[in-house]
Parts: structure tokens; C-alpha cells; sequence
């Protein structure tokens, strides 16, 4: 597993990332989910993906009651908008989540330039308690949106990390929601990808910390090339880390087995 600076923030995360957002349907029981994590690190996968809305934070939780917490670095999310809400919701997490402070705080799904300044006070609660020491390194996620967007965020200095949508055949991906109305005018009304990464380069160039996601569109893309987008997402030169939702056993021997490969491959070949 390859180890890798987060952007210029103070973590190191593993390029391969566990999105945890079906292990509340697939582990009724939570300490099943926990059991799981705890494979999950024994392979070297430390970065693990979770959201409140997502139902994992238990699951999360069992995990730590059988792993060292100071191994695994955790990223979290909140859809909520204001500064109350967010206050709130941290002081939730880190309860539901059985620790004492959070990784990585996401603004989740920011949209638009208007959603992120309407989030204003949830960003503001999220900086506080990254002072409070609650939190290590606030950021968002863009979800399946460029284009404006991603300028507002690389242009935040609050925004140190994104998740963003990045694939190999650049399925999913939406224009900014420009009008209040979600189903409106769009910027870009015609997404293209191409465009996309060059503002992602640009964000980890500037030193966010990038992880992307949707590698295999939501299993749209072919079965039969799944393999080869998540090579192609292991090999995109722009991200620090690649977010693949894993539930079972059978998708973490697959996403271990293609990330190791891949790392192998970028080592420099002795003389």
C-alpha cells in the first residue's frame, strides 16, 4: 500500500480510500461492519470515507473499540447549513463515532458558488472546532458538480481537502446548480471532463488535497472494465487518494490486489 502526503495538510492517507456508504444495509449488525474495518486496516487501507447520512458512524465505531484510533485517518461529512447545525452535528459525529476528534470534516455535496456561501456558517462552526482541536482539516465535497463550483472552493482558503467525481469516462458529472430551483440552469450545461480535470489539477496544484470518487460511476460503467477505470483512477496524477465504496470481502481483495499493482508500477526500476 502507498502512503501519500494529503495536499499540504498534516496527514499522510493510504491512495487506496474505503467508502463506507452501503454498510448500513449490508451489517444490520454493527460489530459485523467493525470486524470488517478491522480487515480493512490489516490490509493497509487507513483512510476511511463516512457520512452521518450514511448510517456508518456506528459501524465506524465498533472498528475503533478493536483498532488503534491514531491508525486510521477519518473522513467525515454534513449536509447541514448553518453554524448551530454544524456546532451540533460535529460534537454528534465525534460521539456516534466513538472518538474524540475528526480527520477530515466535509462540507457534503456543495453544488454551486451559492450553496458554498450559504453554507457560511457551517464552514465558520467546522474552522472553529478545527481550533478547538476537534477537528484536524476541514474541506468539501463537490459530489457529481464542476464547473463553478470548483472554482468557489479552490478559491476558499477554509477549503483545505475536495472529494470530487473523477473517472475514466467521465459519466456522472453535472454543471453547477446555478438557480435555486434543482432542476434549472446548469453551468456548464454540458459537463465535460476533460475541462473538469484541469480545475482539479489546478486545486492540487495549489495544495488541496484531492481524493476522487465515482471511479466506477456507481457500477454504470462496463462490468467487464471495472478493473481497468480503477487502474485509471489509481494512476490519475491529480488525486491523493482513491475513494472506492468496499463492503465486502471479495471488493477489498480486488481494490488491494489493483492499488498495490499500480503502486508497483510507478516505483522507479533500479539500474
Amino acid at each position: 500500500m502507498e502512503y501519500v502526503r494529503y495536499g499540504n495538510t498534516p496527514l499522510t492517507v493510504s491512495r487506496l480510500c474505503i467508502g463506507t456508504g452501503h454498510f448500513k444495509a449490508a451489517y444490520p449488525d454493527v460489530e459485523d461492519g467493525g470486524t470488517f474495518l478491522e480487515k480493512v486496516l490489516d490490509e493497509g487501507v487507513t483512510f476511511w470515507d463516512t457520512a452521518e447520512g450514511y448510517g456508518s458512524h456506528p459501524h465506524v465505531a465498533a472498528a475503533f473499540r478493536r483498532v488503534s484510533r491514531g491508525k486510521v485517518v477519518l473522513q467525515t461529512k454534513t449536509s447541514v447549513p448553518t453554524y448551530e447545525e454544524a456546532h451540533e452535528r460535529i460534537d454528534v459525529a465525534l460521539r456516534d463515532l466513538g472518538t474524540d476528534y475528526l480527520d477530515v470534516i466535509l462540507l457534503h455535496g456543495v453544488n454551486s458558488p451559492r450553496d458554498l456561501e450559504r453554507r457560511e456558517g457551517a464552514l465558520r462552526a467546522m474552522v472553529e472546532a478545527k481550533a478547538a482541536g476537534k477537528v484536524r482539516v476541514v474541506g468539501c465535497s463537490t459530489h457529481l458538480y464542476t464547473g463553478p463550483v470548483m472554482e468557489a472552493v479552490i478559491a476558499c482558503p477554509e477549503i483545505e481537502v475536495i472529494l470530487a467525481t473523477v473517472n475514466k469516462g467521465g459519466i456522472m458529472l453535472e454543471g453547477s446548480i446555478m438557480d435555486l430551483d434543482p432542476n434549472g440552469r446548469r453551468e456548464p450545461a454540458a459537463a465535460r471532463m476533460e475541462e473538469h480535470v484541469q480545475q482539479v489539477r489546478r486545486a492540487y496544484e495549489a495544495g488541496k488535497g484531492i481524493s476522487i470518487m465515482k471511479i466506477i460511476g456507481q457500477r454504470t460503467a462496463p462490468e467487464a472494465e471495472w478493473e481497468d477505470w480503477i487502474r485509471w483512477g489509481f494512476d490519475f496524477p491529480y488525486a491523493h487518494a482513491v475513494n472506492l465504496g468496499i463492503t465486502w470481502p471479495k471488493e477489498l481483495e480486488l481494490d488491494v490486489t489493483l492499488e498495490r499493482e499500480q503502486a508497483e508500477a510507478r516505483m522507479p526500476r533500479a539500474a
